[in-house]
């Protein structure tokens, strides 16, 4: 390893309800708050007070790592894997009907050599995290 600090980031949204509704953000978090995450799958629950927003709740939705490979849920563990893809979803778009192909993908499982992990708000807190544009 590097001498270099690594800087995960995380992307959060506002989700489909509450006064973030359709806003993301995007925070930079360092290693000793990244361990919080190695171990959560996607769909796992954390809570918001372990990265700075007291009584808010956030769900993993996915993440990517340092190559740019996206999480899928439908694959198991901690591992890159190449699978075949016939459907739109994530990792893959088809340009033909009925086309498949070989993409690689990570595991739904989060390990130190992630760097972006997508948020979203299940339950709010008091502090704003969505500042609007235009408002002081």
């Amino acid at each position: 390893m590097s001498s270099e600090k690594r800087v995960y980031k995380l992307n959060i949204s506002g989700g489909n309800t509450g006064p973030g509704k359709g806003l993301s953000k995007l925070i930079e978090i360092d290693e000793k708050k990244s361990r919080l995450f190695e171990t959560k799958k996607i769909g796992e629950s954390i809570n918001g007070g372990l990265i700075g927003f007291p009584n808010y709740e956030f769900e993993i939705t996915g993440g990517s790592d340092a190559s740019g490979f996206p999480m899928r849920k439908d694959v198991h563990g901690p591992v890159k894997k190449r699978i075949l893809v016939s459907k739109k979803g994530i990792g893959y778009k088809p340009t033909r009907k009925g086309e498949k192909r070989r993409k690689t993908v990570r595991g739904n499982e989060i390990t130190f050599d992630m760097t972006l992990i997508n948020l979203k708000v299940t339950k709010y807190g008091e502090t704003e995290l969505f500042k609007i544009a235009g408002e002081k």
